[in-house]
């Protein structure tokens, strides 16, 4: 049987979204969260807050993660622009695309593509059916199970959503984990949710905030090999306080679920965001095949992540919150660790040292 962490990323994975068109992924979100007894609501940008009931001690945690993927928007009859990066080479002639007009899917085929400005011509016998401001996907398989692997068409950041999830259905279970979510919107558009929920001061000031995000396997990293801790992105590294609480929880997991620790290089993620506000921010990336559905050969694809390092992502999660304040208190044993050379040596350093001149 599939971990239910699975079960909640197939749920999230058939709705469609897009950014600034996550409404399906949240409506599921929420019934995903209340089905397990976790509190929701929204903030004044639409990002979703998930929490588990009653009053929490110890250390806040916040995971952060998003509900878009690039898509598509349509901007006039038979017109639409790219939501997201995906390289031009992807986007050639005869495309499938699925468009959405008040929920109903209408197939579409990608005539041309300008990179400039990301517009795209295409042609589909619904394009009558179609208003300014309705969204559209790529039409790849939604989500498929096979062979140790989820492949869909929208795992990055959906992944990071059912992680965050699948933790906070385990703090509702046991008061000690003080577990949050905050599911946020335009991410692929630069971070727009992320940053006005930073700006509003969504999270307290003296949480740690968990950026838990689908990312490009890059070599060193291994899809299957477990999640990784994050140590930083392609603009900066982040927290060391933060990253001891998921260092201390790797070192309580046992062999069989291993944990990768990289600075993952290959783009941004949102605690560079929450990081740039001042909070202590670190992350969990789960190791993702097909980035943002570039395949090989240049034809778009299905994601895919490993079944285990969704598992193992969860447990990771729930071990730092479980003992957060023993991860906060890890430099003091370092530093006691390390300390112990200067003891031992400390003496001879100072006979063998040359005379003041």
């Amino acid at each position: 049987m599939a971990p239910p962490v699975v079960r909640i990323l197939e749920r999230l994975a058939r709705q469609p979204t897009a950014p600034l068109h996550e409404h399906a992924v949240r409506a599921e979100a929420i019934r995903i969260a209340r089905g397990a007894g976790a509190g929701t609501r929204l903030d004044a940008s639409g990002n979703l807050i998930v929490s588990p009931p009653g009053r929490r001690s110890g250390p806040p945690i916040w995971l952060i993660a998003h509900m878009d993927h690039p898509a598509l928007e349509v901007t006039g009859r038979g017109e639409a622009r790219l939501l997201g990066g995906i390289a031009p080479g992807y986007l050639r002639r005869g495309v499938r695309l699925r468009f959405y007009s008040e929920g109903e899917p209408i197939p579409a085929r990608l005539r041309t593509f300008a990179p400039k400005g990301g517009r795209i011509r295409f042609e589909s016998r619904g394009t009558g059916r179609l208003r300014r401001g309705d969204f559209g996907v790529f039409d790849l398989e939604d989500v498929r199970v096979a062979g140790g692997k989820v492949h869909a068409r929208q795992l990055d950041d959906l992944a990071g959503c059912a992680v965050s999830l699948a933790a906070v259905a385990r703090a509702c279970k046991d008061r000690r984990l003080n577990l949050k979510a905050l599911l946020t919107r335009a991410e692929e558009l630069g971070f727009v949710g992320t940053l006005a929920a930073a700006e509003a001061g969504v999270i307290p000031r003296n949480a740690v905030v968990v950026s838990v995000e689908a990312s490009r396997a890059i070599p060193g990293v291994e899809v299957g090999g477990g999640p990784v801790i994050r140590v930083g992105d392609r603009a900066r590294t982040f927290d060391a306080v933060a990253e001891n609480l998921l260092i201390a929880a790797r070192d309580k997991l046992p062999k069989s679920k291993p944990v990768q620790r990289f600075l993952m290089s290959g783009g941004m993620c949102e605690a560079t965001a929450w990081s740039l506000f001042g909070y202590r921010c670190t992350g969990v990336a789960i190791p993702l095949e097909n980035y943002h559905n570039m395949g090989p050969r240049n034809r778009l694809a299905p994601e895919a992540v490993a079944v285990k390092d969704l598992a193992t992502a969860v447990d990771l999660i729930e071990l730092a919150a479980r003992h957060a304040r023993t991860g906060r208190t890890r430099d003091d044993a370092l530093r006691a660790w390390v300390s112990r050379y200067l003891q031992r040596y400390g003496e001879r350093l100072r006979e063998s040292a040359p005379k003041p001149l």
